[in-house]
Parts: C-alpha cells; sequence; structure tokens
C-alpha cells in the first residue's frame, strides 16, 4: 500500500499558527515581534524567528502562543528535542489544546520511533476522538505492523466520517486483502480503479485478488 501523503500532516499546524501575517499598518509593542518572526521564518532563519518568539513574549504577548510557535520553529529546526519540550510546555498551558499534541505527534513522526507515534495518536484521539490526522496515522501505524484487523477497524471508521476519502478506501482494501477476504478487498479496489484507472496500487491490489479463490 502506498505511503500516506506526507501533505495532511502539517496543514492544522501552518494555518494555526500563521495568525494574521499582514497587517495594514506597522506594528508595534508584542505584534512587531511576531511579524517579525513570521518574516524570519519564511526566510529559513529559524533562528532570528526563535529569538523574536521570545522578545514577543518579554514584550507581553501570550504565553501560550509564544511556546506552541517556539515548539514549530524548534521542529523546522529539526530540533526535536526541543521541540517535544515546548509542546509539552504549551499542552501544560491551554490543557484542552489539540495542537500541542498534534505536534508531539508529528515529533514522534520525524523521529521515526512507531511506539512512540501510536501513543502519541492516542493521546490525540483521547482529547478528539474524530481527528482525521491521528486516525489516520493510527491506522497507517497499525497497517505497517501488521495488524491488519485493528487497521480496518480504523480505515473503517475514517471512512464513516469521509466515505470519500481515497487513501483510507486504499488502506480499507489492503487490510481486507491479507486478512484473506478476497471479495470485499476486490470490490474496494474496483472501486479504485473506477475513479482513478491509473492507480498501480489498486491494480496490483486487483491482480493479487484475482489470483486467489474468493471469500
Amino acid at each position: 500500500m502506498k505511503k500516506l501523503p506526507a501533505l495532511f500532516l502539517f496543514s492544522t499546524l501552518t494555518s494555526g499558527l500563521a495568525l494574521a501575517q499582514t497587517a495594514a499598518a506597522p506594528d508595534s509593542g508584542p505584534a512587531q515581534f511576531w511579524q517579525a518572526s513570521l518574516t524570519s521564518e519564511t526566510n529559513k532563519d529559524y533562528d532570528a524567528a526563535l529569538s523574536q518568539t521570545a522578545s514577543y513574549q518579554t514584550a507581553g504577548g501570550d504565553a501560550f502562543l509564544a511556546t506552541l510557535r517556539a515548539a514549530w520553529l524548534s521542529y523546522l529546526k529539526k530540533d526535536y528535542k526541543n521541540a517535544a519540550l515546548h509542546y509539552d510546555e504549551a499542552e501544560r498551558l491551554r490543557p484542552s489544546s489539540i495542537n500541542p499534541l498534534l505536534g508531539l505527534m508529528y515529533v514522534s513522526v520525524a523521529q521515526g520511533d512507531p511506539a512512540s507515534i501510536e501513543k502519541a495518536a492516542e493521546n490525540v484521539l483521547h482529547v478528539d476522538p474524530l481527528n482525521y490526522q491521528a486516525q489516520m496515522l493510527e491506522a497507517s501505524q497499525q497497517y505497517a505492523s501488521k495488524n491488519y484487523a485493528m487497521a480496518l477497524a480504523s480505515y473503517r471508521r475514517v471512512l464513516t466520517y469521509y466515505p470519500d476519502d481515497l487513501t483510507a478506501l486504499s488502506g480499507e482494501a489492503w487490510s481486507l486483502y491479507y486478512l484473506g477476504r478476497i471479495k470485499e478487498a476486490t470490490a474496494d479496489f474496483q472501486l479504485l480503479l473506477g475513479i482513478n484507472s491509473s492507480d498501480t496500487w489498486a491494480r496490483k491490489g486487483l491482480n493479487l485478488c484475482q489470483g486467489k479463490s474468493t471469500d
């Protein structure tokens, strides 16, 4: 099965942290440092962006926003240790916020520790049971560990709310195939090919199904 697209993992954080990137008039007070930090981030000068974020907080800016932004910038620097520390602190400041938990989940993905990834996804789902990104990540981890029954349940949970999600449908199809439920897998692969006849993974799956006996 294809890997999950890297795109969907970071959309929530990037949109959530931008927070009005342009202004009609020159900023003063904390805002000037926030806006300067955004400019530095655009220029990939993450050290400057972190320094400006700290100045934003020192000038009276919101501690949670500053901490969350420091976590994001540390992530961009690939300083995953400090990113995790900042996300932990942001979670402490706002226990009901989902973005710190998502951030910790993405740090785990970047570090490539399967156990940490699954635990981080579970933490997100504990607060937000229907979170799409966490559900898909959890399903992909279950699939990668060959726990196809749990992966199937996770992909089907996603499809309950996002029936048009072709990545989840592909995950369901391959999970069914490896569980030996060939007839159901065949139907899924045929549906995928009916949408995109050049889907090589769906074609491969259908060919494999046709080489086996049906349920």
